[in-house]
């Protein structure tokens, strides 16, 4: 048998090596490719997602989308952990122990600087309510006396006791059939407006002081019948001879109200008001430069521009579409304060979906509007994700269309 020689060894040991180099390379290509593709179906565990897109980009480190996916999406978790941090803490400064607790049991577990902060917090909470779940149910029922369902349904899912979580199952399944009656009767508004009046009515008596204003709808709903069948009224031959002091009283009132908001830091409510100003009176000097003055303060002061964006998303829960868009629009005009463009982007998309079904008979309405589906778009370039539990099942279709 014939001995190989020690030089014929060593160059076979050298080409295999070279030959067992690229194929682990391409396994972890392999790899690489089938974490991100598990990454990007994972929206409803943000951490796994994060985590997931970034070992990608270790095992190749050539794909630089990898690295781009784990960098935008961390991100886009850090900045919503923050926000919902800051809420926490925001309302434990306002001893609302509850809803501190449910904002940051909201926060994930990626960074730890955060998780310890959020556990100093919880803590804090702990020690000062004792057991805060007792203190859910009258907050509860403060805030669906208030007609905030949105806090009702915040408080309900931060309840992990079984007793606590059946006390306040009713005030969920008020907010539901409630929200079902509104919607009942935007169906039926234009085919059966009798009906409509109806669901609007039971809505009314269920909590008089609920979003979607069911006692004006009425009120509009009953007046459109009646202009059917009534004769035209007779053309008035004069004003009466109080209407301008009535206007003249308005506009004052509404002065003050925006003057006095304003004083209290609550910009977008002074907004709101001088521009109810301006319907009455064109032209008002002090409504006009008022209102130029605070958009040119909150294009210049983030801080004022988060107030707006915070005042823009109660306007839009509570039913105040028009407002909740433009204080939205306003916000996004100013890119070098408007630090949370998503956040903006889905609820301006959401204001605009809101507010053409409203406006529109069911029968009639065509689907989002392009304005609308362009922010929901543009909300998911920034890497933003809504809570699904916070929105309902029809702007959750229209946005995960979104996503195609």
């Amino acid at each position: 048998m014939k001995m190989r020689s020690p030089f014929c060894v060593l160059c076979c040991l050298v080409l295999a090596g070279a030959l067992a180099a690229p194929l682990h390379a391409d396994d972890k290509a392999k790899q690489a490719k089938e974490l991100a593709a598990k990454a990007a179906a994972e929206n409803n565990d943000r951490v796994r997602q994060v985590q997931d897109f970034c070992q990608a980009a270790v095992l190749d480190p050539k794909e630089k989308k990898y690295a781009d996916n784990c960098a935008s999406y961390r991100e886009g978790l850090l900045q919503d952990d923050r926000a919902m941090l800051a809420a926490a803490i925001s309302a434990y400064r306002s001893h609302d122990l509850a809803r501190a607790e449910a904002q940051a049991k909201l926060v994930s577990n990626y960074d730890p600087k955060l998780s310890g902060q959020v556990k100093q917090l919880l803590d804090l909470i702990h020690n000062q309510g004792g057991q805060p779940q007792a203190q859910v149910l009258p907050q509860v029922q403060a805030a669906w006396n208030k007609g905030d369902f949105d806090a009702v349904i915040s408080l309900s899912q931060s309840i992990s006791a079984p007793d606590a979580k059946a006390a306040v199952a009713q005030y969920v399944n008020n907010v539901n059939t409630y929200r079902g009656y509104i919607d009942q009767a935007q169906k039926l508004e234009a085919s059966n407006p009798q009906e409509a009046i109806q669901q609007l009515t039971l809505a009314k008596n269920l909590n008089p002081n609920g979003p979607g204003n069911p006692a004006g709808r009425i009120a509009e709903l009953q007046q459109a019948m009646q202009a059917k069948t009534a004769p035209p009224p007779p053309t008035p031959t004069k004003q009466p001879a109080n209407s301008g002091a009535d206007l003249t009283k308005k506009v004052n009132k509404l002065l003050s109200d925006a003057r006095q908001a304003e004083k209290d830091g609550k910009q977008q409510d002074a907004l709101t008001a001088y521009a109810d100003v301006l319907k009455l009176q064109p032209g008002s000097p002090e409504a006009q430069s008022s209102t130029d003055r605070i958009q040119q303060a909150i294009k210049s002061d983030p801080a004022a521009a988060k107030s707006e964006l915070r005042a823009a998303i109660r306007y839009f829960y509570n039913s105040q579409f028009d407002d909740a868009r433009r204080a939205l629009m306003s916000y996004l005009e100013s890119p070098q304060t408007a630090t949370d463009p998503g956040v903006a982007d889905f609820y301006l998309g959401a204001a605009l979906v809101e507010r053409s079904i409203l406006q529109t008979p069911r029968a009639q309405w065509q689907g989002p509007s392009k304005d609308a589906l362009l922010a929901f778009q543009q909300a998911r370039k920034a890497n933003y994700s809504p809570v699904r539990a916070y929105v309902s099942p029809t702007l959750l279709k229209i946005w995960d269309s979104t996503a195609q």
